[in-house]
């Protein structure tokens, strides 16, 4: 308003300085002629200055009023799109609506979750309150999996909402959180029953030699005598291999805590290739895979690196009688997460054994102790990631297939 009353102002001083010009240099008043001229074009250029300026305020208030009817809406869809948790929204009828950048990038949707897990289905089917029953696993993309917690409230009904939905990725935590506990159990049960044993062998041993020392003094010998060495003997034996058994558990619960340091992936599996070739180079091939570009990660190298190469060791010595035996070192990233795949084209393991290969002391190889497995799985829990036996692709020369994600 004060600008319009300005320019009219402005306006009203030209028309009058346009007016009293011509008649004043007509009567000789030269001076005053002049003078009505520059109020003239003062009083134009300020017209023009006030319609810049007002075209500016116009120019600058423009936004704020389309961000008046919309301002609260487009913050909300900001928050939800940098929010890492993955959200969702289930309506009335029942579909799901992923609501944020990370809930579109698990489900590989835009909008819609046409064909929704289920996991997820069942959990809400089922309407668990305790947390314990709304841990589920979902697949990712690569055919990685992860565990998430699922946390539900109410929507009240309102524009047609029932339920908000909430995954938290609790993969790491649990993984870390087993391996402690893994740890804590190994480290009391080793302790007591090595104390237990550790007299029991020595005894053993002793009463096995005395006894032998005995009958061999004796003139004359009776039928038990050699049945007594023997049974000694017996409990000698058994009580040593108990012992080699609890020490390699021992030394699974004594595997440290992983000192975490940010590490160039790629420098480590150049590390792990010269170790693996110096042994290898004459017997086994190896593929490597690895991203362009650098590839930063928190993780234990020392740890790391041992448990990468007890997979590679070991797919090494399953391909080792093929007539072209290779293994290969893979490492894939996708949605943030990194997945390292160690191959190889032995004869694979058989479907009913699978489920026991990462239990300690489980060897399918002749003078294996089976421990590489279970300390590679320790290893790699213990930065809360997982090693899992992937799904081997029957298109694939690829026969057994480790999959480390972190």
């Amino acid at each position: 308003m004060r600008v319009a009353i300005e320019t009219l102002l402005l306006l009203s001083g030209i028309v009058a300085a346009c007016l009293i010009t011509a008649p004043a240099w007509q009567h000789g008043f030269y001076a005053t002629a002049v003078l009505l001229s520059c109020l003239g074009l003062f009083c134009a250029g300020s017209v023009v200055e006030a319609q810049i300026r007002m075209a500016r305020r116009l120019k600058r208030q423009e936004p704020s009023v389309v961000r008046s009817v919309d301002r609260e809406k487009l913050r909300n869809r900001a928050l939800l799109d940098h929010a890492p948790v993955p959200l969702l929204i289930q309506y009335i009828d029942g579909t799901l609506h992923a609501s944020n950048r990370a809930a579109r990038r698990l489900f590989m949707t835009e909008g819609v979750l046409r064909d929704p897990p289920p996991p997820l289905v069942m959990a809400l089917e089922n309407d668990a309150t305790g947390p314990e029953k709304r841990l589920i696993r979902l697949g990712a993309s690569g055919g990685s999996s992860r565990v998430y917690a699922l946390s539900v409230g109410k929507g009240g009904g309102a524009g047609g909402i029932v339920a908000y939905l909430a995954l938290t990725d609790v993969e790491a935590g649990l993984n870390a959180a087993e391996a402690q506990a893994l740890r804590e159990l190994l480290q009391i049960l080793s302790h007591e029953i090595m104390n237990s044993l550790t007299p029991i062998v020595s005894l053993s041993a002793t009463a096995e030699d005395l006894f032998a020392e005995r009958c061999s003094l004796k003139r004359e010998r009776y039928e038990t005598d050699d049945l007594i060495i023997e049974a000694l003997g017996t409990i000698r034996r058994r009580t040593e291999g108990l012992n080699r058994f609890v020490r390699g558990y021992r030394d699974l619960a004594r595997l440290p805590e992983p000192d975490l340091k940010l590490t160039d992936l790629g420098a480590l599996v150049r590390e792990i290739v010269r170790i693996f070739t110096a042994r290898w180079k004459e017997c086994v091939a190896l593929d490597v895979v690895v991203p362009s570009g650098r590839i930063m990660v928190r993780l234990d190298a020392v740890q790391m690196e041992q448990a990468l190469l007890n997979l590679l060791n070991n797919g090494a010595e399953a391909a080792l009688n093929q007539s072209a035996p290779r293994v290969q070192l893979a490492v894939k990233t996708a949605n943030d997460a990194i997945t390292i795949c160690v191959c190889n084209n032995g004869p694979g393991i058989d479907v009913a054994l699978q489920e026991k290969i990462f239990e300690p002391f489980v060897s399918f190889k002749s003078e294996g102790n089976g421990i590489g497995l279970p300390l590679a799985r320790q290893i790699i829990r213990g930065h809360g990631g997982r090693l899992a036996l992937g799904i081997t692709d029957e298109q694939s020369h690829w026969n057994t297939t480790f999959e480390v994600q972190l």
